[in-house]
Formats: structure tokens, C-alpha cells, sequence
């Protein structure tokens, strides 16, 4: 038989589990609620550096293309973007350091376009056409991703192997047209020829491009660069034999 005391105190530990029970599922609410909390802000925060990021390199962009890259300050970029020099500090290192992410992006924008065909042409000659109808596409869609790409200054270096941090996208764009080219060719032919092709046609879109830029319309650069284009790519053929 319970007494009245003894009741009383099984009824009062049950009531003192039960308390201390709810207040741990109020803390873990509680917790469960902070890292909510904490993870939206996090969320949003990453969202508005993205957006900042994406604001900064688009400024930038535009300002390499108008005034080439060497001659594009921070101060141009910033004010270009309507941010201060310190938010674009917060986000790269420097100016040299927007310049390797662009020039990586508009590769992989490239490729992804030279790579881009229902079936592969049948000759050496045919993928010559491919690759130089890629970079005309690239340049009518991404003006200002080509400007960049192949600003003078550049191409230069790309020609005297002196890229430094610039060299992996660029290398990478040059064994992407040898890799297009190479399964038309034959296995004596050496590797520095093929090299030498892909910085040939390089060369071309360069140069045909900025001659283009000077005032013709789409139709007469589209016009125009088809009997130089055939020529071309007969004497690259010529040229590997």
C-alpha cells in the first residue's frame, strides 16, 4: 500500500522527468531554429557575392574589350559596376586575377562550340571549315569574350610560350584544335606541325577579325571571309601534306 507521502513524491519525479524532458525538445527547436536561421543567412549572403562576382567580371569584360586588358585600371572596372575598389578586393586578388577567370570561361565557351557538331566532318579539310565556322560563331555571339581571347598582346605571348598564369586556358583551347585535327592526319606527322596548325588558324581569326572590326557589317565580314577562308584552309592542308 502507497502512502499519501509516498504518492506524492512518485508524482512529483514523474512531473520533474516530464519538465525536463519538454525542455530538451524546446532546446533542440531552439537549435533546429538558429541553424535554420543561420544557414539562410549563409545562403543569402553566398547569393549576393555570387551576384557581386558575376557584376564584377561582366564589368570587366566590357572594359578589357573597349580598352584591351593592359590598359583597363581597377578603377574602371569598379566604377563600371557602380562598386567600390574595396568590394572588388573582397572578391579577387587583383585585376590579373579576373583576367585568368574570363580568359577560362570564354576557352570553355570556345571549345564547347568547337566541339559542337551532329556528326564529324568526313575530311581534314571539313573539320579546317568546322573549326574556323566555331570562332566565327564565337565571334558574332561572344564579342566581347573573343576581344579577349585574342587582343594582340596576347596571341603574342601565346606564340612565344610566355603565358605564365595564362597558359593553362590557352593551351588548353590550342590542344583542343589539335585533338579536332588529329584523327585526320597521320601518325608521322609531327607534333610541333600540328601545334604550329592550331596557332595558325588562331592567327587567322585574329587577324581577319580585327581587320573586320574596323567597320563592316555582319553580312560583308560573312561575305569577305569566305574565299579568304577556303584559301586558308587549302594551304593548311598543303602545309601538313
Amino acid at each position: 500500500m502507497l502512502y499519501p507521502s509516498r504518492i506524492k513524491i512518485i508524482f512529483l519525479r514523474k512531473k520533474s522527468i516530464f519538465f525536463l524532458d519538454f525542455l530538451v525538445r524546446i532546446d533542440e527547436i531552439v537549435r533546429i531554429m538558429i541553424a535554420k536561421t543561420k544557414k539562410t543567412k549563409k545562403s543569402r549572403s553566398q547569393k549576393r557575392a555570387k551576384r557581386t562576382r558575376k557584376k564584377l567580371k561582366k564589368a570587366a569584360l566590357d572594359v578589357f574589350s573597349e580598352k584591351s586588358v593592359d590598359a583597363a585600371t581597377v578603377e574602371e572596372i569598379t566604377e563600371k559596376a557602380d562598386l567600390g575598389k574595396g568590394t572588388l578586393y573582397q572578391h579577387f586578388e587583383d585585376k590579373e586575377e579576373i583576367v585568368v577567370i574570363l580568359v577560362a570561361e570564354a576557352v570553355d565557351h570556345l571549345v564547347e562550340r568547337v566541339r559542337s557538331y551532329d556528326s564529324p566532318p568526313e575530311s581534314l579539310e571539313g573539320m579546317l571549315e568546322h573549326l574556323l565556322n566555331a570562332h566565327y560563331g564565337f565571334y558574332v555571339d561572344s564579342r566581347e569574350e573573343f576581344l579577349l581571347l585574342f587582343q594582340g598582346k596576347l596571341l603574342l605571348k601565346l606564340q612565344f610560350d610566355a603565358l605564365d598564369e595564362l597558359e593553362e586556358p590557352y593551351l588548353r583551347y590550342l590542344g583542343e584544335i589539335e585533338d579536332q585535327v588529329s584523327i585526320y592526319l597521320s601518325p608521322r606527322i609531327s607534333p610541333l606541325k600540328i601545334r604550329r596548325l592550331a596557332c595558325a588558324v588562331a592567327g587567322f581569326v585574329f587577324g581577319f577579325f580585327s581587320f573586320a572590326m574596323i567597320g563592316m557589317t555582319e553580312e560583308e565580314i560573312e561575305t569577305s571571309v569566305k574565299p579568304l577562308r577556303r584559301v586558308f584552309v587549302r594551304s593548311l592542308c598543303t602545309f601538313l601534306g
